[in-house]
């Protein structure tokens, strides 16, 4: 019976066993620093890899912004390989510490559940210490200045950019002075986009259809008369003849021949007529007014540019 007894125990004890070691086999963890000893603010890697046998779900420990003094940085993605026995699950947690001392990465729980088990299994990592030193001063020697700026040579590429874009604002300024300018020229007064003669013309047969004399508004009329004449003389010829008396304008259209004789004649007629009515109140007859207004059509007829048959360009 003893004997008997004896043998079941040891069969009993072994069978038993032998179940918890293949249940635990089921998941295995591993958990290490790359290093055991830092430098206070340094960091260190905490890894931690898990195998398990197909079709167990796996549930890693949630770790927050820190574990106790240690502060985690970074937590990289679950890497997951295939074995020829199961699953291997890596994750890497980014540690610092900004405090000396010796400091406890306390045992992780890794939550499990097998195939056709509703229950969750649990498994613990060892627990892990860390050395963190601060850095070693010596109040015997002075304290030392900081470094000078170190000069980082730079390649034609690194300038590239900015010369592009220095370039590229410069070719910008230049398109919009252009267009600037290009708008200003289209925007020019009338009378700098109008032929002169034009503009007189047009100024002469106004004031003819105004009836000025007519009405007996004798002085307005020689005034507005001899203001076109001087005008278009001023455009025309680059005489400033609204700055200039009579002789003198006469004398500048007699140069080189670019009035006619007969017609210079009648223009110093009509402008000393004009002088009289608005200086010393002289009231022509109507012929004389008549005169006058005729003088100066024929004037800016005579004197317009003349447009040369066959070719684009005017001369006089």
């Amino acid at each position: 019976m003893r004997k008997t007894l004896l043998i079941f125990l040891v069969f009993w004890v072994v069978f038993f066993t032998n179940s918890g070691i293949a249940t635990t086999q089921d998941v295995q963890s591993k958990v290490w620093l790359d290093t055991t000893q830092i430098l206070i603010g340094d960091q260190v890697d905490l890894n931690l890899e898990v195998k398990s046998i197909p079709k167990t779900n796996i549930v890693f420990p949630e770790l927050k912004d820190s574990i106790g003094k240690l502060e985690i940085i970074a937590v990289s993605p679950i890497d997951t390989q295939r074995l020829a026995d199961g699953f291997l699950l890596k994750r890497r947690y980014v540690l610092t510490c900004f405090d000396s001392g010796t400091f406890v990465v306390p045992s992780l729980t890794i939550l499990y559940q097998k195939q056709n088990i509703s229950t969750l299994s649990a498994i613990t990592t060892d627990s892990l210490f860390l050395r963190v030193y601060s850095v070693a001063v010596d109040t015997t020697k002075d304290i030392k200045d900081i470094k000078p700026i170190v000069e980082f040579h730079r390649s034609f590429w690194e300038y590239l950019p900015y010369v592009v874009g220095i370039l590229l604002f410069i070719a910008l300024g230049f398109l919009a002075y252009h267009l600037i300018r290009s708008r200003r020229r289209n925007e020019l007064p009338i009378e700098l986009r109008v032929p002169p003669h034009i503009l007189a013309l047009e100024a002469l047969k106004q004031l003819d259809s105004e009836k000025l004399w007519q009405k007996g508004q004798i002085k307005e009329f020689h005034i507005r008369l001899s203001e076109i004449i001087r005008t278009y003389i001023e455009r025309r010829f680059k005489i400033p003849a609204l700055e200039m008396i009579t002789s003198e304008i006469i004398a500048e259209l007699g140069k080189n021949g670019i009035v006619e004789a007969r017609l210079l004649e009648n223009m110093r007629k009509s402008f000393e007529l004009s002088d009289l009515v608005k200086f010393a109140k002289f009231i022509p007859l109507p012929d004389e007014h008549t005169f006058c207004f005729n003088i100066a059509v024929e004037f800016v007829e005579n004197t317009k540019p003349i447009e040369v048959v066959g070719e684009t360009k005017k001369e006089d």
